[in-house]
């Protein structure tokens, strides 16, 4: 990927339930099934790949996720250097270093597991700024 300009705008993360309350030029809803939106920018490139999905939903989902994690980790980490994905990536960037905010949405609520960190981690390893909103409210829903 190009080198970082003096344009760039951050990418943001965040779930998707703080889309309203994230301000950018774009937001992307990167999840494998599209809603319809008149905001929401559907990109199913940067969503993991069904053979993954099926894979926490058979495997993984309501386990102990710091047994399956760096599993998921692995996977999805080799998914990103696939054609589709790394267009989708370029593209992002591009958006990025022309001074296009955008933000990156999926239904996690938080970061910690989601794919959408593993997205935001790939591209500050390039020199991309990279924010996960944080909602005050929907923070202390969390802590409750």
């Amino acid at each position: 990927m190009p080198s970082v300009t003096a344009t760039q705008s951050p990418i943001i993360t965040a779930p998707l339930s703080a889309s309203r309350h994230v301000r950018c030029d774009q937001k992307w809803l990167i999840t494998r099934q599209g809603i319809e939106s008149k905001e929401l920018i559907w990109v199913p490139a940067l969503a993991p790949s069904e053979r993954l999905f099926k894979r926490y939903l058979g495997e993984w989902k309501g386990r102990d996720v710091e047994k399956y994690w760096p599993i998921y980790v692995e996977f999805f980490e080799e998914e990103l250097k696939t054609k589709e994905k790394l267009d989708a990536l370029r593209e992002l960037w591009h958006l990025s270093s022309s001074g296009i905010s955008v933000g990156l949405f999926c239904y996690c609520s938080s970061p910690l597991h989601c794919h959408r960190s593993l997205i935001g981690n790939f591209l500050k390893n390039h020199g991309a700024t990279i924010t996960e909103y944080r909602n005050l409210s929907m923070m202390m829903r969390h802590f409750q």
